[in-house]
């Protein structure tokens, strides 16, 4: 592939020859401008066109594929196995070998329902001990694969190695803090705040170590996010009340001043 491709969920460029994972909406086309005779080309080019354009394949770095979409959608979507994804036999075995690692860790979560019955007294005591043993033995495997999901879309990318370390010492550490706490300092530090717990924690770790991030100086309102992969510094857009949506901002770059980090005491 070329590198002019954009991660659609971090939106810096994609390194050529770099591991992506595309994703393509079947449906896209559903009702839009059927009926629109107004469009050069005839009836419905319009709808065609916006269909075409909705319906092409949405690149993203491997790091970045599981923030794509949230758990639920993931689990009701994705195949079980992705040795069925388009193109999977024609990558590198060690990059096959880490997809696979990558759909256990997103769908390592996943969980039956089964028919329940009304228990009886005893049981209930029973049934008890079994629940928090179950509830203990989710716990574990939620840590294991949190841990495994990790290792996988935390590279080191253009850190250098003392970075990476530092970097790596406090996501660990902040594993145990809570999404609130995390979203306070981001807030603080006037930086993006939503998203996933995992992604919180990658961010203050990387603002702790590298500095704040500043604002978008072209559009002047937008958030600037950081791709610790291809280096580089992009402005996704901001929300404009409006037009009651986001109004799209294409500022790249690989150089940026950071500021000064503040760390709550």
């Amino acid at each position: 592939k070329s590198s002019m491709a954009t991660c659609r969920v971090c939106m810096a460029k994609i390194p050529k020859e770099a591991l992506r994972i595309g994703h393509q909406q079947t449906d896209a086309g559903a009702g839009l401008l059927e009926n629109d005779l107004t469009a050069p080309g005839g009836p419905g080019a319009a709808g065609r066109h916006a269909a075409a354009i909705a319906s092409a394949t949405r690149w993203h770095h491997f790091e970045c594929f599981p923030r794509m979409k949230g758990a639920k959608w993931m689990m009701a979507n994705l195949p079980k196995e992705p040795g069925s994804l388009g193109g999977f036999s024609e990558i590198k075995k060690a990059d096959q070998k880490k997809l696979v690692q990558l759909w256990k860790a997103i769908l390592g979560g996943a969980g039956g329902k089964g028919a329940t019955a009304t228990p009886t007294s005893a049981a209930k005591a029973i049934g008890g001990k079994r629940k928090a043993a179950a509830q203990s033995g989710d716990a574990s495997k939620k840590a294991k694969n949190d841990a495994a999901m990790a290792k996988l879309t935390s590279p080191q990318g253009v850190l250098s190695a003392k970075d990476y370390k530092k970097v790596q010492a406090l996501e660990a550490q902040l594993a145990s803090s809570s999404s609130a706490l995390l979203q306070a300092e981001l807030q603080s530090n006037k930086q993006v705040s939503a998203g996933k717990k995992g992604e919180l924690v990658q961010r203050v770790a990387e603002g702790r170590t590298l500095g704040s991030l500043p604002g978008c100086p072209r559009c002047s309102k937008g958030r600037i996010h950081w791709s610790r992969i291809g280096g580089w510094f992009s402005c996704p857009g901001y929300y404009d009340d409006s037009i009651k949506g986001t109004r799209r901002c294409f500022f790249r770059s690989q150089e940026m001043k950071r500021g000064k980090w503040k760390v709550p005491k």
